[in-house]
């Protein structure tokens, strides 16, 4: 399934299973700190580790290479990714937004345009009730995503100092029970 939308900016992108052939530009993705450290993982410090952690993308079937096709190049990811509830089980109809871009295609729109036709996708075709995100409340970029596709914040919870992600800093939490309309989202298709 291949989907496709246009950003802000007028520029084609499209969302699509990421193959093992995307591995470079994987690697420029996740060996950067500035992506990693907010997303909760450790930096990749060779082609090698990003392609273990690609293989790992693999297995998840609503995950996606954001790929510019003016530039034959995978800018991002994202994807919804399963949730559980409190009892450690599959949560019905929700899952968890997740997702990130190569720091030299930000504050082009390119993640809002991408979030939104996922957005639609989930809600439309997988008929989800609720999908939910996270952030550092730092990060600035990521919460303006999130509330200008129509999240609300709903909790926040202070990290401890030892904690492996966050540590001492906030997670914001936010859910989407629905699509908001917003002007330009007639540009969005599906195929």
């Amino acid at each position: 399934m291949e989907m496709v939308t246009v950003t802000t900016r007028g520029e084609r992108l499209e969302l699509r299973p990421f193959t093992f052939a995307d591995v470079t530009d994987y690697y420029e993705l996740v060996a950067n700190t500035a992506i990693a450290a907010p997303a909760g993982f450790t930096p990749a410090h060779s082609v090698t580790e990003a392609g273990f952690l690609l293989k790992q993308q693999l297995k998840l079937p609503e995950v996606y290479a954001l790929e510019l096709p003016a530039l034959h190049k995978v800018v991002g990811s994202v994807g919804l990714y399963e949730r559980m509830n409190r009892y450690g089980e599959p949560a019905p109809q929700q899952m968890d937004l997740g997702y990130m871009l190569n720091a030299s295609f930000w504050q082009r729109g390119i993640m809002s345009a991408a979030v939104r036709l996922l957005q639609r996708y989930a809600f439309e075709t997988l008929k989800l009730k609720r999908v939910t995100a996270s952030c550092l409340a730092d990060n600035v970029a990521s919460k303006l995503i999130l509330e200008h596709a129509g999240f609300r914040q709903y909790d926040a919870v202070q990290h401890p100092d030892y904690a492996p992600f966050g540590a001492g800093q906030t997670e914001l939490f936010y859910e989407c029970v629905g699509l908001a309309t917003t002007p330009g989202d007639d540009q969005n298709a599906t195929r």
